[in-house]
């Protein structure tokens, strides 16, 4: 009997299974990156969002914030739609004293809801130094 040169069909089946095992891993690899940066991307947009409305409420006049709508608002920023929930509270403690707390939750997940407070505080009209004769 003359031997044969080429694969026997034992060998081609074992090479191809050990082939889809390793395309079935590949594939959950790419799945679970594919998972991580949609959630990431969210992270990024919420938080951008975020600080966007922190330093909205941050760098508005001390007086404005009194008669600010604390109604919940619906915003739309590039392809990303959040609903902030804004509330404004008067401090009992001091007499020039506001704490805003922002709330904003994705329209794609409302589970993944963050949130950020500011205390603002009205600055004096005078420097101490003048009160004592400028």
């Amino acid at each position: 009997m003359t031997s044969r040169k080429g694969f026997s069909l034992i060998e081609v089946l074992v090479a191809m299974s050990v082939l889809s095992l390793v395309l079935l891993s590949l594939a959950k690899v790419t799945a679970a990156l594919a998972m991580r940066s949609r959630d990431n991307d969210l992270l990024t947009k919420r938080s951008a969002s975020l600080q966007l409305e922190a330093n909205k409420f941050g760098s508005a006049p001390y007086d404005s914030l009194r008669v600010w709508s604390t109604a919940d608002t619906n915003i739309v920023r590039g392809n990303f739609r959040y609903k902030r929930h804004l509330v404004i509270t008067k401090s009992a403690s001091f007499i020039n004293r506001y704490t805003v707390k922002i709330v904003i939750t994705p329209a794609l997940d409302s589970t993944k809801k963050d949130s950020v407070m500011i205390d603002r505080t009205n600055p004096p009209s005078t420097t101490p130094l003048c009160r004592l004769g400028c």
